[in-house]
């Protein structure tokens, strides 16, 4: 346990200085001071300065057979509120079905 303690912390000193010098310059890309590969090495997304911009899914549009379900199951709902949900489903999907049918 000692070990994995030691070892994030260790971790964490070496995060402090890489902040610290990255804040001075040192990895700057001019900067000769470092390899090349380091210089262009990015940083885990962990400690990222820039707030990453989320869009929101485009909303799929519901099927007529999804919202006539939806109409069913709602009825027997109300008419049966104690029997099981997976039992209506079943009879909802028949009665949509039927519904449909004519259609």
């Amino acid at each position: 346990m000692a070990r994995r303690s030691s070892l994030r912390s260790l971790h964490l000193l070496a995060e402090q200085l890489y902040d610290i010098l990255e804040d001075e310059g040192f990895f700057d890309e001019g900067d000769r001071r470092m390899p090349t590969v380091a210089r262009y090495r990015r940083r885990s997304g962990r400690g990222s300065r820039r707030p990453k911009v989320v869009l929101p899914k485009p909303k799929r549009k519901v099927s007529a057979y999804q919202r006539e379900f939806g109409r069913q199951l709602k009825k027997l709902k109300k008419a049966h509120p104690r029997t099981p949900v997976t039992k209506l489903m079943k009879r909802a999907h028949a009665a949509t079905k039927r519904a449909r049918r004519g259609k």
